[in-house]
């Protein structure tokens, strides 16, 4: 018999989210690292490949004790979650070679309004959101921010427009993986999910790692760089989704997803001792007003269930 959630301790699921949110913070510092030793298409495909091989001995115990038919619907429920997922990864990938760290994280977190105007395409249950004025003003708050924030960036060393281009892509393939997520793999554990998902992007990031990528690059890389590829890997692919999970499950999914909005100001902190990165006044401002917008959609699609 499983233990009941609010017999849980509180202070474990507090453990487990600033765990997700200090892997999730450093890992931009870490792809921001990578672009002066390797290209975006080799780092994708090598990373995902540790990623894979992670969750591999997972998914194979959990589809071991299903039928044959159950195997084969698990496979076919997590091939479009995958393809969007695959798809935001390459724009995810590519964004560090035109965007610091600190704007990185900022940008990603529009992924929550791409994911709430999604949700409203493929899940009925969330166009009640389109009734809620606390949903327009959330929407118009990240909209506008973030497009203050990058439009002070440009010019600067910072951001460019091809890289607010990647994150727009990431942002809007991010939201649309979300949601087929919550769509076809809700009735699936988590690690079988997402290990599932992982598996399946792997095979095209590898692909483009040897049609595109100059992998040649991996045989002199020195072992330390190696060696961060691989924590990369852990923490961002793995580790930080096995802990996000558990703090979902102990502290409840607004808790949560609020705390992720955290993760850009602990990035940007991280940048400007180890990087020497700075934001101006303005994009500050303008950073603060996207994360405000972030927060009220998270809260009127939870007061819309409610």
């Amino acid at each position: 018999m499983s233990v009941p959630v609010q017999s849980r301790p509180f202070f474990v699921g507090i453990a487990a989210m600033l765990a997700a949110l200090f892997f999730w913070a450093v890992v931009p510092l870490m792809l921001e690292h990578f672009t002066h030793w390797i290209d975006p298409w080799t780092a994708n495909g090598t990373r995902y490949f540790f990623a894979a091989a992670f969750w591999l001995p997972f998914v194979v115990r959990a589809l071991g004790r299903m039928a044959p038919g159950e195997r084969r619907a698990a496979w076919r429920a997590a091939l479009v979650p995958a393809a969007a997922h695959g798809t935001a990864q390459i724009f995810f990938g590519i964004a560090p070679y035109y965007n610091n760290a600190t704007m990185l994280n900022f940008g990603c977190r529009l992924s929550i309004p791409f994911a709430t105007i999604f949700g409203f395409w493929l899940l009925k249950n969330e166009r009640r959101l389109a009734r809620l004025p606390l949903f327009w003003a959330g929407l118009a708050c990240a909209m506008g921010g973030f497009g203050l924030m990058f439009k002070n960036g440009f010019g600067t060393n910072s951001t460019s427009l091809a890289g607010m281009g990647m994150l727009l892509g990431f942002s809007a393939m991010w939201g649309l993986y979300v949601v087929f997520v919550r769509r076809n793999l809700s009735d699936y554990p988590a690690h079988l999910a997402y290990g599932l998902v992982s598996l399946l992007t792997c095979v095209p990031l590898l692909a483009l790692m040897f049609g595109l990528g100059d992998w040649h690059a991996l045989r002199h890389l020195p072992a330390a760089q190696w060696l961060w590829l691989v924590v990369s890997a852990l923490i961002g692919l793995t580790l930080g989704h096995v802990f996000y999970y558990r703090a979902i499950r102990i502290m409840g999914p607004i808790a949560s997803e609020g705390g992720m909005l955290l993760i850009p100001f602990q990035t940007s902190i991280l940048a400007y001792f180890l990087l020497g990165e700075r934001l101006s006044a303005t994009q500050w401002v303008a950073g603060a007003v996207m994360i405000l917008g972030c927060t009220l959609l998270i809260r009127a699609r939870f007061s819309a269930r409610e």
